[in-house]
C-alpha cells in the first residue's frame, strides 16, 4: 500500500487528505481535522515508511508539525517550488504574495480544464480566480459571510438585527433581507468577471460551495457549474504524484 497525506493548513480549520493507492488508482480515503489525523493514519497503517505528505500553507504551524516530522515523514511544502513567475510550468501573472492555496488550485484546474475557469473557493475568505490557457491570470479576495456581516455590528440599529442566509434574490423590502441579500452584490461582480474573461466553466470549493451554487442558480448564466468540496486535497494529490514524486 502507498500512502498520500495532503495537509491544507489554511486561515482556519487546518485539516489532512489521506490518500491510498489500491490496483494502480488513488483513492481519497477521508479528510478529517488536523487534531484527528493520527488517529486515522494509526487505523489505516499509514506510517512514514510508506506514505508521503505534502503541505500547502497559509499560516504556519511549525510546532504542530514536529510530531509528524519526528516520526520520520518527509513533508513537502509547496512553498519550496513557488517561484514568482511560473509554477510547474504554469504562467503566473501574479506577486509572489499569490496564497499557496489558490495557487495549487488554480494549477489543478490549468491540467484539467484547460478552457477559461472561473475558480471560487468560498471560505473564510472569498477567492474568484481566473484561469485560462494562458495560466493563473488573477483574481479577488472578497470576506466570507461571517466577516462580511459582522461588519454590521458597528451600526447602532444593524447590530442586533438577526439574520439568516436565506436568499429571495429580489429587492429587499426589509432590514433583515436588505443586509442578508447585500452580500448577492458579489454575485455581480463574478458575473462580470464570466464576460470579461469569456468563462466557460465555473468551479467552486469550500464550505460555502452551496451558497454560491444559488448564486449562479438565480442568475442563470447558463455555464457549467460543479462543486468540487475537497479540490485542495486533490490538487495537491495531482501535483505531487505526477510533478514531485511519480508514485
Amino acid at each position: 500500500m502507498q500512502g498520500l497525506i495532503t495537509l491544507d493548513f489554511g486561515n482556519s480549520n487546518p485539516h489532512a487528505g489521506l490518500f491510498q493507492k489500491v490496483q494502480g488508482k488513488w483513492d481519497l480515503i477521508k479528510v478529517v481535522p488536523w487534531s484527528e489525523l493520527q488517529i486515522y493514519t494509526n487505523q489505516l497503517g499509514m506510517s512514514a515508511h510508506n506514505t508521503s505528505v505534502v503541505l500547502c500553507e497559509v499560516k504556519a504551524r511549525e510546532e504542530e508539525l514536529a510530531p509528524l516530522q519526528e516520526q520520520g515523514y518527509l513533508i513537502t511544502r509547496v512553498k519550496e517550488y513557488w517561484r514568482g513567475t511560473r509554477f510547474a510550468g504554469m504562467p503566473v501573472n501574479y506577486a509572489k504574495t499569490l496564497g499557496e492555496d489558490r495557487l495549487i488550485e488554480a494549477y489543478y484546474c490549468y491540467k484539467k480544464e484547460k478552457i477559461p475557469t472561473l475558480l471560487i473557493d468560498a471560505g473564510t475568505f472569498v477567492t474568484m480566480d481566473i484561469v485560462t490557457e494562458n495560466g493563473f491570470m488573477g483574481g479577488y479576495i472578497i470576506p466570507g459571510t461571517e466577516a462580511y456581516f459582522s461588519t454590521y455590528g458597528k451600526g447602532e440599529q444593524l447590530k442586533d438585527v438577526p439574520l439568516t442566509l436565506n436568499f429571495k434574490h429580489q429587492l429587499p423590502q426589509e432590514t433583515a433581507d436588505a443586509i442578508t441579500e447585500s452580500y448577492s452584490a458579489f454575485a455581480a461582480l463574478a458575473k462580470s468577471l464570466i464576460s470579461e474573461h469569456k468563462i466557460q466553466k465555473i468551479v467552486l470549493t469550500g464550505g460555502l460551495t452551496s451558497l454560491w451554487e444559488g448564486f449562479f442558480t438565480a442568475e442563470k448564466t447558463g455555464l457549467v457549474v460543479e462543486g468540487h468540496p475537497h479540490l485542495i486535497h486533490w490538487a495537491l494529490q495531482y501535483w505531487m504524484t505526477t510533478q514531485i514524486e511519480p508514485l
